[in-house]
């Protein structure tokens, strides 16, 4: 749904009153050297509490950044911006082919509205042994009203 009235505090107000978990996967593979961006758009108004993130073949030096974005520009009134910035320079380990996974839990649910944009940034640093798979796993609760 969009123009949800909703409005959580906490994660553990989250119930199948209000909300439908409705967690979603996205991937992509970023050139050895390069950065590149992971996006979700969100259709419908969540909560989001949590993210997977995966890397196959990273490196240590690897760095990733965590954004909301304003798709449209329907909240900010210009398309494209930032509206938070959850993690900056996160240092990502080391990966060999069996893969790397870190689990993000959110303190307090972040309310995303739909058309809004969940990105990763993903900066390989190029000296792994190859282009690095990149994944997330979002944990969203879709609100019911």
């Amino acid at each position: 749904m969009t123009g949800s009235t909703l409005n959580i505090g906490k994660t553990e107000d989250l119930n199948r009153q209000n909300s439908l978990l409705d967690c979603q996967g996205v991937q992509t593979t970023i050139a050895v050297g390069t950065t590149g961006n992971l996006d979700y758009e969100l259709t419908d108004d969540c909560y989001l509490t949590g993210i997977f993130f995966q890397t196959q073949n990273s490196n240590f030096s690897d760095t990733a950044a965590l954004q909301v974005i304003d798709t449209t520009g329907i909240y900010s009134g210009t398309p494209g911006t930032v509206l938070g910035q959850f993690a900056t320079n996160w240092v990502v380990g080391a990966s060999s082919t069996g893969g790397n996974t870190v689990f993000l839990e959110a303190v307090y649910p972040a309310k995303i509205y739909a058309g809004m944009t969940l990105r990763i940034i993903y900066t390989s640093t190029g000296t792994g042994s190859g282009n690095v798979n990149v994944g997330a796993n979002y944990l969203l609760h879709k609100c019911l009203y």
